[in-house]
């Protein structure tokens, strides 16, 4: 399953992906500063390359 978390890079988000991925499920963290892989460039307001980790994906948290 491919799921996508906004924000995801804070406290809840980061406990989310580490059982996500433990789970085997394909986590993408959208973020303002992407510093680690699978976390892509977000900002809230503009579509961007983030549209294309949206689509498709199985659940946005």
């Amino acid at each position: 399953m491919k799921v996508v978390i906004p924000g995801g890079t804070g406290q809840v988000g980061a406990i989310l992906k580490r059982a996500l991925d433990a789970a085997g499920h394909e986590v993408v963290i959208l973020t303002r500063r992407p510093r680690r892989e699978g976390e892509v460039p977000w900002d809230g307001q503009t579509l961007g390359p983030w549209t294309a980790a949206v689509d498709g994906s199985d659940v946005v948290i």
